[in-house]
């Protein structure tokens, strides 16, 4: 009898399969419905977001501090002021969907702030500056 070393075919196949198993698992978690891309995907939309709703905001502040302390423009609440302070202080926001509206139950001025990718809509309150999300 003699010895003989290495290893057979059916070990050689075992592996094989095992190896397309793993490499299966590993392609489906990166690239499916809940995968590794679809999430960094979904996180950097909502990051852009986020830093557009800041922008907005600190806008807001200050148009609210002009309009209290009666120095410094601009001083109103509206989607063009707001619009060029953002643009003034953060000029990664880039531009905003801005839209001056009445509404017909109120007096009072309210501003549409909808993202680019058309994924939230925001009111702001021109006499509060209030800020809500809409669904």
């Amino acid at each position: 009898m003699r010895n003989q070393k290495g290893i057979t075919l059916i070990a050689l196949v075992i592996t094989i399969i095992v190896l397309l198993i793993l490499a299966g698992v590993s392609i489906a978690m990166l690239t499916g419905q809940n995968g590794i891309l679809t999430k960094a995907t979904d996180a950097a939309t909502a990051n852009t977001e986020a830093e557009k709703m800041e922008a907005v905001k600190l806008a807001l502040a200050e148009i609210v501090a002009n309009k209290l302390s009666g120095t410094g423009t601009p001083n109103t609440i509206n989607a063009a002021n707001i619009q060029t302070v953002v643009t003034k202080n953060n000029s990664n926001a880039g531009t905003l969907n801005l839209v001056d509206e009445t509404d017909s139950t109120e007096t009072s001025k309210v501003v549409k702030v909808i993202f680019t990718n058309g994924s939230k809509t925001y009111s702001i309150d021109a006499a509060t500056a209030k800020i809500t999300e809409e669904e």
